[in-house]
């Protein structure tokens, strides 16, 4: 008879798409705004793209979660059109931190990646980046002068959606790593009341049930550790674990 291990399973979300992020950028080049960011269009296109203004030393823009969530990753779509490369995105960061970029220098947030890509190559439009780290912004900055821009000068950032993928700080084991083997490892359930179904992927919303019904919030989950696959039962009652 198998170990039985309660534990809960939390949905990595997007929490750029809260009603509670907001988002600033250092500059405003004609009616690219902000806000452009986390509208959920992912086309790149200039007009779908936020964009710093040109002849700027530096740019930086900075999604503001609200409040510290636990980061998981930081998903970028960049501006990328047949005749207009990501030049500019060369050489960008990613840092996190409690402290508005208004207010802190780059030297006391959280580094989470730094690109390097060198002319002429082109760093790619869309990127994920792995940011495990409690934080309430996320700040995308750049001080490269693309030698493309010509006449035109500066550092520019052209920024089409963002998609900051974590949960409430407090809550642990998150969907992307919710096993006790792999995040690879499926989890099927048996029984009356199916919990859920497959293999736990980082920013997918998958139906969970409790008893029959939908739920939306994490729910304890059984797993018999003697499988090869991670099985879930159904839950005969809140919080109480079965072998």
């Amino acid at each position: 008879m198998g170990t039985c291990i309660p534990f809960k399973t939390y949905i990595a979300e997007n929490l750029s798409r809260h009603p509670t992020t907001s988002v600033l950028q250092s500059s405003t080049y004609g009616s690219n705004i902000a806000t452009l960011v986390i509208d959920g269009d992912k086309r790149t296109s200039e007009k779908y793209c936020a964009h710093t203004e040109v002849n700027q030393t530096k740019a930086w823009l900075q999604i503001d979660l609200g409040k510290p969530f636990n980061i998981e990753s930081v998903k970028i779509f960049y501006r990328n059109e047949r005749f207009w490369k990501p030049y500019r995105f060369r050489q960008f960061y990613l840092d996190v931190s409690n402290t508005s970029a208004t207010q802190t220098k780059t030297a006391h947030r959280t580094r989470c990646y730094t690109d390097n890509t060198t002319y002429p190559a082109v760093p790619p439009n869309v990127i994920d980046i792995p940011c495990k780290h409690t934080a309430r912004h996320v700040i995308v900055k750049t001080t490269y002068d693309a030698p493309e821009d010509n006449p035109t000068r500066g550092a520019i950032l052209e920024i089409c959606e963002i998609e900051v993928y974590g949960y409430n700080s407090g809550e642990t084991n998150a969907a992307s790593k919710d096993t006790t083997t792999a995040t690879s490892t499926a989890i099927t359930a048996t029984g009356g009341d199916r919990v859920y179904s497959g293999v736990p992927t980082l920013g997918t919303t998958t139906t969970r049930y409790y008893r029959g019904q939908p739920v939306a919030t994490a729910l304890p989950l059984p797993v018999n550790t003697n499988s090869s696959t991670i099985t879930a039962t159904a839950i005969p009652a809140d919080n109480q674990c079965m072998s």
